[in-house]
């Protein structure tokens, strides 16, 4: 997974010692992981729907810039994370013998995950003007356009600050959850 992986351990002590337990009596673990890794997977794409981090709390508001900007491009407007589909979508599990990852492989899965900061360099920019109906007022036009005039301009350094809205990670009910899975399998 080139994307973001998130290492966790179940903070409860007595839950990692019970699950420590449960794991020592199994020869072959990954049937169990593959099945915690599923729960956690179902877990994780339920984040993206309340939108919200494993530790319960909301995630940052989209800015009213973004807002305005998928609007007009006639996307969703208010869902967090989820304009496209593809990060929620790209949540993967892999499970060993002695372990269960789970993570996205998309490039920009950690800077959602951690959040950060683009820098995007200047750069040079073609836009086309074109002409109203004889000679009136230049306005922007499409590049093919008979009558666009193309103009090189200079577009500024700036940056992109992307708040974190955590999504991978262990709730407290997750925690429960891996205990009660590796339980289950044990008694089966």
């Amino acid at each position: 997974m080139a994307g973001i992986v998130i290492t966790a351990e179940l903070k409860d002590r007595v839950a990692r010692a019970r699950l420590a337990e449960i794991l020592a009596t199994l020869s072959d673990r990954r049937p169990l992981f593959q099945q915690i890794g599923e729960r956690l997977q179902s877990s994780t794409k339920d984040r993206f729907r309340s939108e919200s981090g494993p530790d319960g709390r909301p995630w940052v508001p989209l800015a009213p810039a973004t807002i305005k900007a998928r609007k007009k491009r006639g996307r969703a407007q208010i869902s967090i994370l989820r304009e496209t589909g593809v990060l929620a979508g790209s949540i993967v599990t892999q499970a060993s013998n002695d372990e269960v990852r789970i993570g996205s492989p998309v490039a920009y899965a950690a800077i959602h995950q951690l959040g950060g900061t683009i820098s995007i360099p200047a750069r040079q920019g073609t836009v086309y003007f074109g002409r109203k109906r004889k000679t009136g007022p230049r306005r922007f036009a499409k590049k093919k356009n008979k009558t666009s005039e193309a103009h090189v301009v200079a577009i500024p350094a700036y940056t992109i600050t992307i708040p974190a809205r955590p999504y991978l990670g262990l709730s407290i009910a997750d925690e429960a959850a891996i205990v009660e899975e590796a339980e289950d399998w044990l008694s089966r």
